[in-house]
């Protein structure tokens, strides 16, 4: 399904001097239909630069065309090859993942996440693309083991998401130790809780707090560090600009502001939401055990699960991350606290009838 946000009115925004490399180039954006994905898409669109855009369904990419954006079916699952998707391409920024599918085994996860994303890098490489901008998530770190976690903190993945998102990133970094000095620049970009207008992903817990329905499972003294899109979106442009020493087979964390207390994130979105959360809290152990159990018993039926485990994972696991080397050597900088980027998702689902 293709995100809303890029149904919206289209703009035409001024190339920043800081992106003025793009310029000329042929962009090539995966996963365009999803959140990251398509902000990042819409973005180069309105900046009116050369870009192409891949969706799963052959019906998103009609829909995408009819809108005016150049679109093109790419399934990371597939046997076919993928060279005439990327001749003549400049930059891939490769968004496209399988995400949030529990009713998916890990083997499926590995096709795509593993398999499909070093297929895409060997054939970017092979077509003569300079740089390529891959897309994995702060998850390779799960419940983080150190506070501030950096690049440099143990991996520590919790489920099969994202075990096969760090697999992922370390076979397309290995393959690009293969390359030469003048072949393309391979970068990993680690999103945290990426959020923002578009997002439905954590509209369901601004929507639990709005309604009213919200309960804490847990303490909510765990960590939580929140992405806005837009900072998202200048991280991944970054990467793609800045030069090959400062982000060749590098990897970047990558989150906005500071890190919170999840009693602070809940506490914020009902701020804004004009409501107040119950004080009283959910034990985390029953509800774990109910994920495991939906998903046992959806998973053999192909049924998405009403309630899976990587969701109380938000609970329980501490999320906070030290933005240093993207600073320094990404050139990084939020532009969007959490409480400004939480009152303007709020403010956009409003608009858009979500809450």
């Amino acid at each position: 399904m293709i995100n809303r946000i890029l149904l919206d009115e289209k703009k035409k925004t001024e190339l920043p001097e800081t992106y003025k490399d793009l310029k000329g180039k042929r962009i090539l954006v995966t996963g365009a239909a999803g959140f990251i994905g398509g902000a990042l898409f819409k973005r180069l669109v309105e900046y009116d630069l050369d870009v192409t855009g891949t969706v799963l369904y052959p019906e998103e990419a009609n829909e995408l065309e009819s809108q005016g954006y150049r679109a093109k079916v790419l399934d990371l699952a597939s046997e076919e090859p993928w060279d005439g998707l990327l001749e003549g391409m400049d930059i891939v920024l490769n968004i496209a993942a399988l995400f949030q599918e529990a009713e998916h085994g890990e083997s499926m996860y590995h096709k795509v996440n593993v398999d499909g994303t070093l297929k895409l890098a060997r054939t970017a490489a092979n077509c003569g693309v300079k740089r390529f901008v891959h897309c994995s998530t702060v998850g390779v770190h799960g419940n983080v083991k150190e506070v501030p976690c950096t690049e440099q903190t143990s991996f520590n993945p919790m489920d099969e998401y994202h075990r096969t998102k760090l697999k992922g990133e370390l076979a397309v970094l290995d393959f690009a130790k293969t390359l030469s000095d003048k072949d393309m620049i391979v970068t990993v970009n680690r999103p945290a809780m990426v959020y923002g207008p578009g997002d439905e992903r954590m509209l369901k817990l601004f929507s639990a707090i709005q309604s009213g329905k919200f309960v804490m499972i847990g303490s909510g003294e765990v960590l939580a560090h929140l992405g806005y899109i837009e900072d998202q979106v200048d991280s991944l442009l970054l990467g793609a600009v800045r030069p090959r020493g400062d982000v060749h087979l590098e990897a970047f964390n990558i989150a906005s502001g500071s890190y919170i207390s999840l009693n602070e994130l809940v506490s914020s979105i009902a701020e804004a939401t004009g409501k107040r959360i119950p004080k009283w809290k959910i034990p985390v152990a029953p509800v774990w055990l109910a994920g495991l159990l939906c998903e046992i018993l959806c998973r053999p039926f192909g049924v998405k699960p009403p309630i899976f485990r990587r969701r109380v994972g938000f609970f329980t696991h501490n999320r906070a991350f030290d933005l240093s080397k993207a600073r320094e050597k990404l050139g990084y900088e939020s532009r969007v606290d959490h409480k400004q980027g939480i009152r303007m998702t709020v403010d956009w689902y409003q608009q858009h009838g979500f809450i």
